[in-house]
Parts: structure tokens; C-alpha cells; sequence
């Protein structure tokens, strides 16, 4: 267990906002630094159901009680023993106490702003928070126009739970537009996604290519679960039948991303790769791989919503989904060269900004709990593109080519594709299996 708190603050230049709109920053900023009891309350790298489910009790267990009871592995219950037997307590029961004082700040916030739609939006989700109705809040959230002012606050992400995938871990980020960042990512946006609307997809496929929207923020806090894995991105909501009806928000952080370059990406970038091919890329060129890459991961995810994945592969679901909106992301980011947006060496940049990440991953966070599914994703991408020939070692990581690279890089796609579209658990075990070996791409360190 860690000892540190589940906290990350940034002060980036804020000058475009008004002075009422300062204020109600700073009250979403102190209602996101409540979400930590909560989140420290669940959090558990010791147990694979972290503090979801109780100590001792085996999966079995919990899927024989989940049949008579659903409410077992709902999203939104804590399972506790009483009497001998299985329990489901909803979050907004078992967390009463802590939850008050969070929805008192987002009512004054509300109270605050001249925004009366923004204020709308900061009542519902206080209410959500106090009576568990997050279907609600997530519905206004994706009907609201876009304002300069973002929330988002309260159980979201699931990579918590090891054991089921479904208990959601609270979290917050509070952020501010940046309005030219913005307007680049709905560029990528519009490209990549009006080229998906004329290829042929799956039945079982969600489309809701139309309602999907993008912005890129300027960050002032995470706290909870996103403050451990230090997301650059996020794609929410996460119900397949919410997106398909009201579409979905992508939202990038700005800070996070120069978080990630500074700390993972610069530093593997600097050790694994060959001196002749660092030579071929300047910093300003990996430092902007790394925030469009970030981009084209989470419109790589739209591409790959489907209605019965989380079923079929279980607890490797993540796993293979993650690693697939990145390099499905990077395979259509080619539709951006041939509309111009982007070049080559751009595009090459991503790439070797999402290669550096991984050696970082799969070297000095392997014992990284919060992170594991994307460490173990690293090591898949790594081992495959070693394996296809991608990319050679000699004085250090390069690739012989370009086409080389994007070629291996899309046939990793299209099997990654192939297993959430249809495969199984079983699939998808042998795929890491083959693939996921970390031990031996420590020769690297």
C-alpha cells in the first residue's frame, strides 16, 4: 500500500477567464480534493478486488451471490460479509459522510456561477453523488454545449478491480479549455472519424460517430484514482448504450502530458533508443508525439466500442483494449497524411513517443499496480514489433523503416481488433501469453 496521497496539483497560465469564473475554480478544485478518503477507503494493491469485495472471499464465491443478487457486481456497491452472508451497500450508502461535504461544494460552485446551464449540470451531479443516480449526471454532462469551466467528479474508471472489472474507483479532475489545443484535436477528430463512417463495421459495433466530442484542457487537479494512473486522456462514458444514444466526451489533459514526456517518455527516449536514430527526432518532436499520440489513442477507442467485449474477455479486457485504442490510433492516424494535417516525421514521432512510454512501463513501473494493464499492453507492443522485425537492435532501438514500422504496427491492430470484436477470455489469454512476456525484455534496462 502507498503512503502518499492520491493527489496531483498544477498551476498552469489561466488569463482568459473571468473573475467569476475564478471563483467557481476554486471551489470545484476544493470539492476535488474531497474525493481522497473516499478513493484511499477503496484502494488496495494487495487484494486483485482492491477493497471492493471482502478479504479472503474467492471469485467463486462472489459469482454464486452475484446470481441471486446482481447487485454484487454492480459498478456502484461495496460487498461486505454480514452474517455469513454476501452484501451488496451502495457507494452513496457506505460513503454518506464523506460524499455530503463534496455535494455542498459543487451547490455552492452552482450558487456561484453566471453559467445557469453549467449550474444545472453542478446540481445534478451533487444529487448523483448523494443518491447513486450517475446515469443522470453522465446524460446532462454529454447534453451540455461545451463551457470554458470542466468537472468531472465521482466513480468512474474501473482498473482498481483485478478481480471482475466492474467496481468503479472514485476520482476528480477539474480543468479549463485551452481553446487552440481544442481546435486542433477536433481537426483530428473530424478526419479520423468521417473516414470510419464510410468502412464496414461489425453489427455488434456501437456507432455513435456523430455525437462524439473532444477538448483539451489545461489542468488544475487529479485526485483519486486518475491522480495514480496519471491518465492523459479520457473517453467517458463508459456504458456502451449511453455513448450509442448521447454520444461520448473526449477529454485531453495539457499538464498530465507534459507530466508523462518529462518523467517516462524523455527518459526512456534518452536510454533505449540508438544514438543515429535520437539524432532523427528533436525534443520539441517527441514532446508533441507524445500529446497527439495521446489524441489519436483516445479516437482509437471510439473506433473499438463494442456491446459484448467487457464480457467475453472478462478481467483481460482492459488490457487488450487499451493496447488497442493506441495502436488503432496510430493506424488511422494515417488518414491525417492524406488529408495533410499531418507528415510523416509526425506521425514517426508519435510512434516512437508510444514505444519510449512502453520501455518505461514494462522497465521501472512493472511493479506498478495502477498501471498494470497498460504495462503489461507495453510489453505485448514491444515483443510483437521485436518479433515482426519492426524494429532492431543495434547500439540501441531503431526501426529499419518507416513502412515497416506502420505496416507491423496495423497487423497488431487488426488482431487486437479481431479479439474484442469476437474473440474470448481464452483468446485473449494466449494472445498475452505469447506476447507479454516481461522478463525478458529486461535486457533493455
Amino acid at each position: 500500500m502507498r503512503t502518499s496521497k492520491p493527489i496531483l496539483l498544477f498551476k498552469p497560465t489561466l488569463t482568459l477567464l473571468s473573475k467569476n469564473e475564478s471563483q467557481v475554480l476554486e471551489v470545484l478544485v476544493e470539492a476535488g480534493k474531497l474525493i481522497i478518503p473516499i478513493y484511499i477507503a477503496q484502494e488496495n494493491h494487495n487484494q486483485l478486488g482492491a477493497n471492493f469485495y471482502p478479504k479472503g472471499i474467492s471469485k467463486e464465491e462472489i459469482e454464486k451471490a452475484a446470481k441471486k443478487d446482481p447487485k454484487i457486481l454492480s459498478p456502484y456497491t461495496v460487498v461486505e460479509k454480514i452474517n455469513g452472508k454476501l452484501v451488496a451497500i451502495p457507494y452513496h450508502v457506505k460513503y454518506a459522510n464523506l460524499l455530503k461535504p463534496i455535494a455542498d461544494k459543487l451547490i455552492e460552485a452552482a450558487n456561484i456561477t453566471d453559467n445557469k446551464e453549467f449550474a444545472r449540470r453542478l446540481l445534478i451531479q451533487a444529487k448523483a453523488l448523494l443518491n447513486g443516480s450517475y446515469d443522470e449526471a453522465t446524460i446532462a454532462w454529454m447534453k451540455m454545449k461545451p463551457y470554458v469551466l470542466d468537472i468531472n467528479i465521482g466513480p468512474v474508471e474501473r482498473y482498481d478491480d483485478k478481480l471482475f472489472f466492474t467496481k468503479t474507483s472514485y476520482q476528480a479532475w477539474v480543468g479549463v479549455m485551452d481553446e487552440g489545443a481544442t481546435k486542433r484535436a477536433r481537426q483530428f477528430r473530424d478526419i479520423i472519424l468521417s473516414a470510419r463512417k464510410h468502412s464496414l463495421m461489425s453489427s455488434e459495433q456501437v456507432d455513435f460517430y456523430d455525437k462524439v466530442q473532444i477538448r483539451v484542457d489545461d489542468l488544475l487537479l487529479f485526485s483519486g484514482l486518475i491522480a495514480r494512473t496519471v491518465f492523459l486522456g479520457v473517453d467517458v462514458p463508459n456504458d456502451p448504450n449511453l455513448m450509442e444514444k448521447y454520444g461520448s466526451e473526449i477529454t485531453i489533459f495539457n499538464q498530465a502530458n507534459e507530466y508523462r514526456f518529462k518523467h517516462e517518455v524523455l527518459p526512456a527516449f534518452n536510454r533505449i533508443f540508438s544514438v543515429s536514430f535520437k539524432k532523427l527526432f528533436s525534443i520539441r518532436d517527441i514532446e508533441l508525439g507524445t500529446l497527439y499520440s495521446t489524441i489519436l489513442h483516445e479516437l482509437g477507442h471510439v473506433y473499438l466500442r463494442y456491446r459484448d467485449s467487457e464480457k467475453r474477455l472478462r478481467d483481460l479486457f482492459p488490457i487488450i483494449d487499451e493496447l488497442s485504442a493506441y495502436v488503432t490510433g496510430l493506424k488511422v492516424g494515417g488518414y491525417l497524411l492524406l488529408k495533410d494535417v499531418t507528415d510523416t516525421k509526425q506521425l514517426e514521432s508519435m510512434m516512437v513517443a508510444f514505444l519510449a512510454r512502453s520501455f518505461e512501463m514494462v522497465l521501472y513501473e512493472k511493479d506498478n499496480r495502477s498501471k498494470y494493464h497498460y504495462m503489461l499492453g507495453g510489453a505485448i507492443f514491444i515483443n510483437y514489433l521485436l518479433e515482426s522485425g519492426a524494429i532492431q537492435e543495434k547500439g540501441g532501438v531503431s526501426w529499419p523503416n518507416f513502412t515497416k514500422m506502420f505496416f507491423s504496427l496495423s497487423e497488431l491492430a487488426v488482431v487486437l481488433d479481431r479479439i474484442l470484436s469476437c474473440g474470448t477470455r481464452a483468446d485473449a489469454e494466449v494472445f498475452i501469453k505469447k506476447y507479454g512476456n516481461i522478463k525478458k525484455l529486461q535486457r533493455f534496462k
